[in-house]
């Protein structure tokens, strides 16, 4: 077994075995630790990091205990998980290096106090877990964001952790969208702000790595992250395309072919589906030529 498959075995039996028997976004730290252990900091103490969010959840329970209501109200809640984790803490956004993967690490986010939007977003969750206060995970589009369901039929409300623990009217969000995608006036409809799976969110978290060790051209750490992707979702296109392309440059040819047409027969309207078929053409090209 290669140093690739016994990581990757490491990340189906921490992480892929509970993520595909049960959707429990409670878990989303634990396995966002697991997945900076396995692609980078082996000598990590899951149990014990945990440990120390969930004292931070437990702080804003004191303080609760003493300036709010009984029970508090959801945006008591959330001024107290704001003023904790951004006034006394300090976390804050990382805008200044906003795509090194280091964003990307929980246990890095917790050593230097600053994030991307999905790793601010589960340290937000899970204190609030902490705090007793449920939050849902929210894959909207280039930011990602957490909700709280209210009780009965009261709604809900979307909270951007980037951005201090704002929380997001329908114009804000509309605004968000609009700065992610400018002059392309994409309509707000609630499907950005349902429920993500705990197995989008580490696709996401995987994928974001994955640009970030492309751009750095660390290969074995972007085929890593590609593998861990398959992990959760064999039939994910970008990742089997990605797959047959890092096999193609590896020089493993004949199995490079196979997932390249895997990837079209998965997805036969890719927008770079006449691109990777000139790639299939050259190979076999190139295999006639023999």
């Amino acid at each position: 077994m290669t140093a690739l498959d016994y990581k990757v075995q490491d990340w189906k039996q921490s992480v892929v075995t509970h993520i595909t028997s049960s959707d429990d976004s409670s878990k989303l730290a634990d396995h966002a630790l697991n997945l900076a252990r396995i692609l980078a900091y082996p000598d990590i103490d899951v149990k014990k990091t945990l440990e120390g969010i969930d004292a931070m959840g437990q702080h804003v329970v004191q303080v609760l205990k003493k300036t709010a209501s009984s029970p508090p109200r959801p945006t008591q809640v959330i001024e107290g998980l704001n003023n904790h984790l951004f006034n006394d803490l300090k976390f804050r956004p990382n805008t200044d290096d906003y795509y090194n993967p280091l964003n990307s690490y929980l246990n890095v986010v917790l050593e230097r106090k600053a994030g991307i939007p999905i790793t601010l977003s589960i340290l937000y969750m899970r204190v609030a877990q902490g705090a007793g206060f449920a939050l849902q995970p929210v894959n909207f589009p280039a930011h990602f964001l957490v909700k709280h369901v209210m009780e009965g039929d009261n709604g809900e409300i979307i909270v951007d952790p980037f951005n201090g623990g704002r929380i997001m009217d329908d114009y804000a969000l509309k605004a968000l969208l609009e700065r992610s995608y400018p002059r392309q006036n994409i309509a707000l409809t609630r499907v950005f702000v349902e429920k993500a799976t705990v197995a989008q969110v580490m696709v996401r978290m995987l994928n974001n790595l994955k640009g970030s060790y492309y751009e750095a051209q660390d290969m074995e750490k972007y085929e890593l992250a590609n593998e861990m992707v398959l992990a959760i979702d064999q039939y994910n296109p970008d990742a089997i395309r990605d797959k047959g392309i890092t096999l193609l440059k590896k020089g493993m040819v004949e199995d490079a072919l196979n997932v390249l047409n895997m990837y079209l027969e998965v997805d036969p309207e890719a927008a770079d589906a006449d691109e990777v078929l000139d790639i299939i053409r050259q190979i076999r090209s190139g295999k006639s030529e023999q």
